[in-house]
């Protein structure tokens, strides 16, 4: 069972104060067992594997109590692509955000550091592509802003994600279309990135394409998925300020700890 701490309470409501309150979505991981993961927002998520199939968290997943020893009641899941380990969401209005800012964030500790989507909104095969927020296939942290209809995509590119050891990783998006801003963080420091368009990005356009954390695509077909631990992910509808990200990452260093 979830042990709980009462000081987790107060850290998960500053926490929800700095997302702000318009299209967020967190999810604090309190499970370590069952076939849902409760969502502070918009949409819970179902543990996946195999064929899209249903899984308790506690057979696959290895949650992982959190907070320097001491169980928080916050637990990071394990993901491995044998298996198809990810967590399945659904498609929702406060996923999308054309012409409107947002910024995306995990603690994460990849394994493997090639191709491992983070959190996603993103299928290519249902040529359904929204955005994803992922560590590319040069290893280097990643936010794609995706237009479906004119096949274009404006990419954020940041540096090189360290394998194996527990990582804070934010970007944002202001919502400008012809000339838009990403920014990337990395333990609460901004971090160099060049953003560059391909084809001519107008906007992301929404779709039908369901929520997806540690994979890309739907949950019957995952793509690039996560290899290593996830904790604390968000989405929210807002571009988050270098103070904000810093402070979310003051606040959450001690509900992770180092594992």
């Amino acid at each position: 069972m979830t042990v709980y701490n009462p000081g987790n309470e107060a850290k998960i409501n500053d926490i929800l104060t700095i997302l702000g309150v318009t299209k967020r979505s967190f999810w604090p991981f309190y499970e370590g067992w069952g076939e849902l993961v409760t969502c502070i927002g918009a949409g819970d998520l179902i543990p996946s594997e195999t064929a899209g199939a249903a899984e308790d968290l506690s057979d696959d997943f290895s949650p992982v109590a959190l907070g320097y020893g001491i169980p928080f009641g916050i637990y990071s899941y394990h993901f491995h692509p044998t298996g198809d380990h990810h967590l399945a969401g659904i498609d929702h209005g406060d996923y999308s955000f054309a012409a409107a800012p947002f910024s995306v964030g995990a603690w994460i500790r990849p394994t493997t550091v090639v191709n491992n989507t983070i959190v996603a909104k993103y299928d290519v095969a249902g040529t359904d592509r929204e955005f994803r927020f992922w560590i590319d296939a040069a290893g280097k942290l990643n936010l794609e802003l995706y237009d479906d209809t004119a096949n274009a995509s404006e990419i954020a590119v940041g540096p090189l994600v360290t394998q194996g050891q527990m990582q804070h990783v934010v970007a944002t998006y202001d919502g400008v279309l012809v000339t838009p801003t990403v920014k990337l963080y990395v333990n609460g420091a901004l971090v160099t990135s060049v953003l560059t368009e391909t084809g001519l990005f107008i906007d992301i356009i929404p779709g039908a394409t369901p929520l997806t954390v540690a994979c890309s695509g739907v949950t019957a077909l995952p793509t690039n998925e996560f290899h290593g631990r996830i904790a604390l992910p968000f989405l929210t509808g807002k571009a988050l300020t270098a103070a904000e990200v810093l402070e979310l990452y003051t606040i959450t260093v001690p509900m992770v700890g180092i594992f």
